[in-house]
C-alpha cells in the first residue's frame, strides 16, 4: 500500500503544479491581451479623429454645394422667366 500512497502524492504533486502552471499562464495570456488592446488603442484613435475630420468636411463642402446650387438654380429660373416674358412682349402676348 506504501507504493500506492507514493503514487498518489505524486500525482497529486503533478495535478497541482500543472494547475498552477495553467493559471499563470492565464494570467500573463490576460495581460498580453490588455497591453495588445491598450496598443490597438492608441492607434485607432487618430484614425477615427481623422474619419471625423474628413467627415465634417464632407459635409461642410456638401452644403456649400448645396447654396451654390440652389441660389444658381434660383437665378436661372429667373432669367428664363424673364425672357420668356420679354420674348411674349415681343409677340404681342400679354398676360
Amino acid at each position: 500500500m506504501e507504493a500506492l500512497e507514493v503514487v498518489r502524492d505524486i500525482a497529486v504533486v503533478v495535478l497541482a503544479s500543472v494547475g498552477l502552471l495553467a493559471a499563470l499562464m492565464l494570467v500573463i495570456t490576460g495581460l498580453l491581451l490588455w497591453r495588445m488592446l491598450a496598443a490597438i488603442r492608441a492607434e485607432v484613435t487618430p484614425i477615427i479623429d481623422s474619419a471625423r475630420d474628413t467627415v465634417d468636411t464632407v459635409r461642410a463642402t456638401a452644403e456649400t454645394v448645396q447654396e451654390t446650387v440652389a441660389a444658381s438654380s434660383r437665378t436661372t429660373s429667373r432669367g428664363v422667366r424673364v425672357a420668356r416674358h420679354a420674348l411674349g412682349l415681343l409677340r404681342g402676348q400679354w398676360r
